[in-house]
């Protein structure tokens, strides 16, 4: 039996469809914990998410790990705006702790706002 380029493609895509689904719902993650994070997110705007962003790249690519990499993660907080980035943490917190995997994301968030309340770095535009 022959099988097409197309139907190939159609089948891979419904296999990948349905390990995704039965993935989420093995680790015990629901849909509505993903929405809830998306519509947190998104409430965020466009302005606070770049800061969010920003945060979050810099922690990934080294965070708190080595000094030079830390002191990057810092000097990129430092660039953000503390309330903005304090906003995203109170409105993320909750949303991120039901999701299975974004436990880098809110350690990005919880290290920023330790370095804004040590109070060691210049701050961001108020």
């Amino acid at each position: 039996m022959k099988i097409t380029k197309r139907q190939l493609r159609r089948i891979i895509k419904e296999e990948k469809h349905k390990l995704v689904n039965e993935n989420v719902w093995a680790r015990g993650e629901s849909a509505s914990a993903l929405l809830t994070f998306g519509r947190a997110y998104a409430g965020l705007g466009s302005a606070v998410q770049e800061q969010v962003d920003a945060v979050v790249d810099a922690y990934l690519a080294g965070g708190a790990r080595e000094w030079d990499a830390n002191q990057h993660f810092l000097d990129v907080v430092y660039e953000q705006n503390p309330n903005a980035i304090e906003m995203a943490h109170n409105k993320l917190r909750g949303p991120l702790r039901l999701l299975v995997g974004a436990e880098d994301v809110l350690d990005a968030l919880d290290e920023a706002m330790n370095a804004f309340n040590a109070g060691d770095g210049a701050g961001g535009d108020l």
